[in-house]
């Protein structure tokens, strides 16, 4: 058995940076499929008639039971063991994959996107926790992370260039069948070149009842916040969807604390730098979310771009988020965690404040700067974070602590998609019905509600001066919720610049 042992060791440590190749691509793939349907979301508008809060919700379909099965996904990992779970989880998702690119209606969309969350849930925190185990060397070890970290930012950032691309070419249901080739490449791959660890032993079953409430807690808050610009703040289902999505989330915090087995240990947030940096990433990626469902729709249904254009102006942003991240290890080595983060979220902040000056008269070159330094900083913050994470962690919680931070970003990403969405959606309503055109809509008051897609469907039915005046007037309501969104980031950035600065220890450092 001990020669058995240190065969696999040698293995392991001779295959590393083919594992961690492996490793980085599926989540890469799995990064990529939370902004790839940016890109997508007016096709789908003029193609499946998909409104606002529809095209919310295929974005967010995945990050709910992506956050929601995280935390299960991370006991898992210790149960099943680390390369078997990753496995898995990149067939069920590939396996998706290929249904969400083979339906023709919106609902079934939602539905197939649900699904793949659960595949990309079983990945994810896989992949921390092998990294963690293929390299021991410090130094070896933040670069890894840091290559990790590029992955995940490229992937996030690539999407919308590839969706792009695809969509000039072929179909939207493209956009989710290239994913099927990829998951095989990585299954087959994996099983040769990943270590092949054994299951741990642990006491105590798997907390589902925890995972039930706190997804169907998110999905309540989600929908609720989703659904408050058509439906009223005011309306009795937002009031109650609100108020059952708190009151189960604070069940399930209370469930936690004295669970025998808990899915989220509560504990891990006793370490001041665990809480600080996984409250950071959560944040950035909330913003980081919403702004490019805002800035993707800005691109193509107010400057006009096509789907192909589009995404090479979003290219940018995943060339400075890869400058930061390569940049991140040197960083974090000269200044420490603290500054580095201080940095990031300075750049993040600075980059939202300036997105927010965007008018209607604007062009792209006016958000470059804004792009860039968004860019920039998330680069800088997501290694600086992740290593925070990694390090505060006891060994025997790799998983658990791997899964908890991967939650709570896919968490922010599925709040910062409702939220942001929702601001821009309240707002663009707020103008189109402040507006003199709006009484000589008529029964088309709806439709052009929806969306500025809906808008243009409306303006089809118009004289030639109205749908003008139409268009116009919803380009000037899509940049006025922009703005309000962006700048409420921009805010919310700046806060937790103040929180870090004040919170974090001084001591924090590589």
């Amino acid at each position: 058995m001990p020669s058995t042992v240190v065969r696999e060791s040698s293995r392991t440590h001779r295959l590393r940076w083919w594992g961690l190749g492996v490793l980085t691509l599926g989540l890469f793939m799995a990064s990529l499929d939370n902004t790839i349907l940016n890109v997508a979301l007016p096709t789908l508008a003029r193609e499946l008639r998909a409104s606002t809060d529809q095209l919310q919700w295929t974005v967010d379909a995945y990050q709910v039971t992506y956050a929601g099965l995280l935390l299960v996904a991370g006991g898992l990992v210790d149960r099943w063991g680390r390369s078997r779970t990753f496995l898995v989880g990149t067939a069920v998702f590939g396996g998706f994959s290929l249904m969400a690119g083979l339906v023709g209606t919106t609902g079934l969309l939602i539905g197939a996107r649900a699904l793949m969350g659960v595949g990309a849930a079983l990945l994810a925190p896989s992949t921390l926790s092998l990294v963690s185990l293929l390299f021991a060397n410090a130094k070896e070890r933040t670069m890894a992370f840091a290559v990790w970290s590029a992955a995940n930012g490229a992937g996030g950032a690539v999407g919308p260039v590839l969706s792009g691309i695809l969509l000039e070419h072929f179909g939207w249901g493209s956009i989710f069948l290239i994913n099927v080739p990829v998951a095989l490449c990585i299954v087959i791959l994996g099983a040769v070149v990943l270590p092949r660890s054994r299951p741990h032993q642990i006491e105590g079953g798997i907390d589902y009842l925890g995972a039930i409430l706190s997804t169907i807690a998110l999905a309540l808050i989600c929908w609720s916040v989703i659904s408050a610009p058509g439906l009223g703040a005011g309306n009795p289902l937002v009031l109650a969807a609100v108020l059952a999505g708190v009151g189960l989330l604070a069940a399930f915090i209370y469930w936690e604390s004295r669970a025998s087995a808990p899915l989220l240990k509560l504990s891990l947030f006793k370490i001041r730098t665990f809480t600080v940096a996984v409250s950071v990433a959560g944040l950035v990626t909330a913003a980081g979310a919403g702004a490019l469902f805002v800035l993707t729709q800005y691109l193509q249904f107010v400057l006009d771009y096509t789907p192909m254009q589009t995404g090479v102006r979003v290219l940018p942003v995943a060339a400075a988020m890869l400058l930061g991240a390569l940049a991140a290890p040197r960083f974090i080595a000269v200044l420490r965690l603290k500054r580095t983060v201080l940095i990031g979220l300075g750049c993040v902040g600075a980059g939202y404040a300036l997105i927010a000056t965007t008018s209607a008269n604007s062009n792209f070159m006016h958000l470059l700067p804004g792009v860039l330094l968004f860019g920039l900083g998330a680069g800088l913050l997501v290694p600086a974070a992740t290593q925070a994470v990694m390090d505060s962690l006891p060994p025997d919680a790799t998983g658990a602590g791997s899964a908890t931070n991967t939650a709570l970003q896919q968490v922010g990403s599925a709040l910062g998609v409702a939220v942001i969405g929702s601001l821009l959606a309240a707002r663009y309503r707020g103008v189109l019905m402040a507006d003199s055109l709006w009484p000589q809509l008529g029964d088309l008051q709806q439709t052009a509600l929806e969306s500025v897609a809906g808008a243009a469907r409306a303006a089809e039915q118009l004289s030639a001066g109205l749908a003008a005046q139409l268009n116009a007037l919803a380009s000037q309501g899509f940049v006025a919720g922009m703005r309000v969104s962006m700048l409420i980031c921009a805010v919310a950035l700046l806060a937790a610049l103040v929180a870090v600065a004040v919170l974090y220890p001084r001591d924090g450092r590589h």
